[in-house]
């Protein structure tokens, strides 16, 4: 059965060093119909798209190469953007600025990265 295209026409950028988390991610959001920026595996290559590029949503690993993703997450927060972070770490050990944004633990399942996508995206329809 198609994923149902809730997503079309959406821009995501996600910011992953994990290559095979990076493509599940990727293969999901196309199928979604949505528009991948990125990913990027790395924090020099993640800020500016995060202030420049054109973007409905974004998901964040927390740790990623060149240190970790809340710069990104910050401009993201800036602009008014929405983000889902996926980290392995407990909310304890997220940054207090942004322990009240969607998070992801992993491993998490295809599943559930659709349901915090769709729950992101569903909040822009609104």
């Amino acid at each position: 059965m198609a994923a149902q295209r809730i997503a079309e026409g959406r821009r995501v950028l996600v910011v992953e060093d994990e290559m095979t988390i990076a493509l599940m991610i990727e293969e999901m959001l196309l199928d979604l119909g949505a528009q991948v920026i990125g990913p990027e595996s790395r924090l020099d290559a993640a800020l500016p798209l995060a202030g420049e590029a054109s973007l409905d949503a974004a998901i964040l690993d927390v740790n990623i190469r060149g240190g970790t993703s809340y710069p990104v997450a910050d401009i993201l927060a800036a602009r008014g953007i929405p983000f889902i972070f996926c980290s392995g770490y407990n909310d304890w050990a997220l940054e207090e600025r942004h322990r009240d944004r969607p998070r992801l633990t992993k491993p998490y399942s295809l599943k559930a990265l659709q349901d915090q996508v769709k729950q992101l995206l569903g909040a822009l329809s609104n």
